[in-house]
């Protein structure tokens, strides 16, 4: 299966790497691409993990399941989105989570041995992967700092500040609902609606649906102190 360039230049992956390039690299690149129905898995934990996966179109999502049978939802992805990146290269290469399709899905598969090729002859995708790396490495720290916050306050303003800083305005579009904005900070969501509820008749914020509007914005930095 041919795929079109301008699909993959949304990946990160391919940043910066111009269209007749991506074709060239493309036509020597053993890739595979497999179609998936809407609630299919497309790999389970403990699963081997041999290959980079893209979504190219769709949307998946990734589950941790525990002993009690709660399921949390750790992330969502769509088109130009990335998975396995880090974990083909690790001496256990095994998913450390279900991963599943929300939606009719297609997604391109890269071996371990290609990423290293294109590595090894392109400078650009190779910084673009360690680029890619790199912020995966970040984004655990923060999680790792959001998850170190002992109240639900200040696991709620830590995410608001963050949301402030990359969506630059006090009016926040939150992307996902409640159930998994709580699953995403380690809490109840009835817990998760107290708080917003408390923090609101404080005048910290207002909130409807998925938006989040700050009133007081040193107030919710010194719960993160």
């Amino acid at each position: 299966m041919k795929i079109p360039p301008a699909i993959l230049m949304k990946c990160s992956l391919f940043k910066d790497i111009d269209k007749p390039m991506l074709s060239k690299v493309l036509t020597y690149t053993n890739y595979h691409c497999k179609d998936y129905s809407r609630n299919a898995v497309i790999a389970m934990e403990g699963d081997n993990c041999s290959a980079l996966g893209i979504v190219l179109s769709g949307r998946i999502e990734l589950q941790k399941a525990y002993a009690s049978g709660k399921i949390v939802t750790l992330e969502q992805m769509t088109s130009g989105n990335m998975f396995g990146e880090a974990i083909v290269f690790t001496d256990n290469h095994q998913y450390p989570a279900l991963i599943k399709a929300l939606e009719k899905t297609e997604i391109l598969y890269i071996s371990q041995a290609d990423i290293i090729r294109l590595c090894s002859e392109h400078p650009l995708f190779l910084k673009n992967f360690m680029e890619l790396l790199s912020n995966r490495i970040l984004m655990l720290n923060k999680r790792i700092k959001d998850l170190s916050f002992s109240t639900i306050r200040q696991k709620l303003a830590n995410y608001l500040l963050e949301e402030y800083k990359h969506q630059h305005n006090l009016t926040l579009k939150i992307p996902f609902s409640k159930q998994t904005l709580a699953e995403h900070m380690g809490i109840q969501r009835p817990s998760l609606s107290r708080e917003l509820i408390k923090m609101r008749e404080e005048g910290l914020l207002t909130f409807h649906r998925n938006t989040i509007s700050i009133l007081n914005l040193t107030s919710l930095e010194e719960l993160t102190y």
